[in-house]
């Protein structure tokens, strides 16, 4: 027999995917599910790739904040930007989970008037050149592999697969497709307007200051998700408090459904933590849905582990 997911140990957390999956695709099950509302959504931060010691956009940010002080030394004056001079995390782990707007605004208006084809290149250059503090290799492999090949397995079963991030979508989409395998235009995230210019005769387009609501964490989730996909998802997966809503959507679907929270706690290989999942992780005891162990569930954690 093959191992469907060999990324994962065999416990009740494999079995129970492995189960809703063959469910609700045996047409001969009470509880099929036709392919076209097999939809999966997947946080991205700390549900696909590493979100500790913080934000790898943030990372990218602070990052920007020095390049913009080196030009304009005057903008010392302002907290965020001395900050990231002086490397002070402190300073921006106030802001999470107490003021993520804020976060992200910070994370957002920093690459501000400039074009999004620069944004991208600069990104991509960011998560490809640029290393993890803890695990020295680049940002762009800090990504879960039994959560990778969960995503592979759903598609391969006619689940349409999308990332549903608090994060930047142009920030998450410039490695998509390389990192996870999965199309540009599957990622959902949190957005900003673009101003459209001819330079040349050439139609460009350029980033402006400020999120386009809604925010894509907490409620915003399930009011992004209809936007993009026009269907709530039968499988829900995440692993902070902003991934409640998401979930809760999935619950309120008309077909079967499975949520799926990921749970920090292998500090060893990863990270331990409950910042900010106090909440979820309350919710997902007294609802039933699946906590998933990173130390117990994970066979491997890192594609290079």
């Amino acid at each position: 027999m093959v191992d469907k997911l060999r990324f994962w140990n065999d416990t009740v957390t494999k079995q129970t995917i492995l189960n809703f999956v063959e469910t609700v695709t045996d047409e001969t099950n009470p509880k099929y599910v036709p392919s076209s509302e097999r939809v999966a959504t997947f946080d991205n931060d700390g549900t696909l790739w590493c979100e500790k010691p913080t934000y790898i956009q943030l990372y990218f940010a602070i990052n920007r904040l020095k390049q913009m002080v080196e030009v304009d030394p005057k903008l010392l004056e302002k907290p965020a930007f001395k900050a990231a001079v002086q490397e002070d995390m402190d300073y921006f782990a106030r802001l999470y989970p107490n003021d993520i707007p804020a976060l992200m605004q910070i994370i957002f208006d920093t690459h501000q008037g400039m074009s999004q084809r620069e944004f991208k290149e600069l990104a991509y250059e960011f998560l490809t050149n640029v290393n993890h503090p803890r695990f020295g290799i680049p940002f762009k492999q800090c990504i879960y592999q039994p959560m990778v090949e969960l995503m592979h397995y759903l598609r391969n079963n006619d689940f349409k697969v999308f990332i549903a991030s608090a994060g930047g979508m142009s920030f998450v989409r410039t490695v998509s497709e390389e990192i996870y395998d999965l199309p540009r235009e599957n990622v959902i995230g949190s957005n900003i307007a673009f101003e459209m210019k001819k330079i040349d005769s050439r139609i460009v387009l350029m980033r402006k200051p400020g999120l386009i609501e809604p925010f894509d964490d907490g409620p915003g989730k399930p009011v992004n998700i209809e936007l993009h996909i026009g269907r709530s998802p039968i499988i829900a997966v995440g692993n902070a408090n902003g991934d409640m809503e998401m979930m809760e959507f999935a619950e309120s679907s008309d077909w079967s459904f499975l949520n799926l929270l990921l749970r920090h706690d292998d500090a060893e290989r990863e990270y331990s933590y409950n910042v900010a999942a106090e909440k979820i992780q309350q919710k997902a005891r007294e609802r039933g849905w699946t906590i998933m162990s990173m130390k117990n569930d994970f066979k491997k954690v890192f594609t290079t582990s």
